[in-house]
């Protein structure tokens, strides 16, 4: 389970359709039970509300000796054996039926009631639902039944009910999880084209499964989206390739002909404005061979040159070629990195990203007296190759800045170069699958990493 995901946007959909379904289950269950419960007590009432109705008729037209009569026949039927009946006398003395004594809280015309009595014979008391009716001369009769069986009813339907409902938990869960992983499934479909476009791949497209639904149809709109994207930006690196390649040829003929202007110069006033007018002929230069490789990088070029090599090695001969000149600046050049580590990339692409990295430091990291080449393995499937300087770094409200093209941060202001070292940087990772990160170090100076995939065994 991904990290995170208890607070995610499909978890939380995935459990509100649970709950949803809970409770409409619950819901519908407890409806049905109360309904079942009440039904079964209403059969119970009607019983003996038909009895008392059907005595009191037995009086009127038979007497007592009549209803004495008609109520031991109902008492002797075997069909009946939840049945209660009481006769009593104007004085209150019981003169047929089958519980023990009149109840004490029972009134002479008492409607539906629910009451725990002692039936003859009987060892405990009994929850029955009974009614009254007063008869002529100061009789009363109550008749009721028994709701023992309805109470195993009851019982049987709460049982149904807890049962019912925890299968039906179980099956809204699943449900809710299936719903989830269709959602997140489908999301991720747009989440990976988003990671591979942001990783610099703009051929990557949403992967549809042709259902027509709303997130094929945005997927269809996002796929036109992403192709119009991929035009602009594949006409836009054009432009700019040719620009920078067509302008090298100028540059160079104005570099050599400032120069042959140059050795015919007489004063040093003019000898010094074309020795200027040179070098920034030479800045431009390296600015639109830096262009030209931020450009190849980004389209992908040589990512068939990419090989397997140790990193020790690389970070080895970079110190050693950088180590005369890092000593001229006060700077010591030191390596850590493991022998064994190893990377799938464009060693010349790596060096020159690295390069760039040891240049920066060289010239910004003014008062600092070591530079740190390092590599080691970072969280899961990835190389961490670091360049770090002890410098007084980037303030931390400005190293989002520092990336950006043709940026250029105190103290680099008045220095040459265009601000495209650290945008051929974070190219170079993306072409390696990888990035770029920037940081203050700690005490102070500044640290920037690349992270790139290590190689699989």
């Amino acid at each position: 389970m991904k990290p995170g995901f208890f607070q995610s946007t499909t978890f939380r959909l995935a459990l509100a359709l649970l709950l949803v379904q809970v409770a409409a289950l619950a819901l519908g269950l407890t409806i049905i039970h109360r309904f079942t419960e009440a039904t079964i007590l209403a059969d119970a009432r009607t019983a003996a509300e038909v009895a008392r109705d059907d005595f009191a008729e037995e009086y009127r037209q038979e007497g007592e000796a009549g209803l004495v009569r008609a109520i031991r026949d109902r008492l002797a039927a075997r069909d009946d054996q939840n049945f209660v009946v009481l006769l009593k006398a104007p004085d209150g003395t019981p003169i047929v039926g089958n519980l023990k004594q009149w109840p004490a809280t029972v009134g002479p015309a008492q409607s539906w009631r629910r009451i725990s009595l002692f039936r003859e014979g009987g060892l405990a008391a009994e929850e029955m639902g009974i009614v009254t009716a007063r008869l002529p001369e100061g009789r009363v009769l109550l008749t009721g039944e028994v709701l023992e069986a309805q109470a195993q009813l009851a019982r049987a339907s709460q049982a149904a009910f807890l049962y019912a409902l925890a299968a039906g938990l179980l099956l809204a869960a699943i449900v809710a999880a299936l719903a989830a992983w269709i959602l997140a499934r489908r999301v991720d479909a747009f989440a990976r084209a988003a990671a591979a476009i942001a990783a610099g791949k703009l051929d990557a497209r949403v992967v549809r499964d042709e259902t027509g639904d709303a997130f094929d149809r945005l997927g269809v709109s996002i796929n036109a989206m992403l192709d119009r994207i991929e035009a602009l930006v594949r006409e836009l690196r054009m432009v700019t390739d040719s620009m920078a390649h067509d302008l090298r040829s100028p540059v160079s003929r104005m570099k050599a002909t400032l120069e042959q202007a140059l050795g015919r110069a007489q004063d040093e006033g003019s000898a010094a404005a074309l020795g200027g007018a040179i070098d920034e002929a030479d800045s431009l230069h390296r600015l639109l061979d830096t262009a030209l490789e931020i450009s190849r990088a980004e389209a992908g070029i040589g990512r068939g040159q990419f090989t397997r090599f140790a990193l020790a090695p690389l970070l080895e001969d970079l110190a050693e070629v950088y180590g005369p000149l890092a000593e001229d600046e006060g700077f010591a050049i030191r390596v850590e990195a493991p022998g064994d580590l190893e990377v799938v990339a464009h060693r010349e692409m790596l060096l020159r990203a690295l390069s760039n990295l040891i240049d920066n430091a060289l010239k910004y990291a003014d008062g600092g007296t070591v530079i740190g080449l390092a590599a080691a393995r970072g969280a899961g499937s990835e190389v961490i190759v670091s360049v770090a300087d002890d410098g007084p770094g980037i303030p931390e409200d400005r190293l989002d800045e520092a990336a950006r093209r043709f940026v250029r941060l105190d103290p680099a202001r008045g220095g040459p170069g265009a601000g495209l070292g650290l945008s051929l940087v974070e190219t170079i990772a993306h072409m390696h699958d990888g990035r770029m990160e920037i940081a203050r170090a700690d005490p102070h100076g500044m640290t920037v990493t690349l992270c790139l995939p290590i190689a699989s065994d």
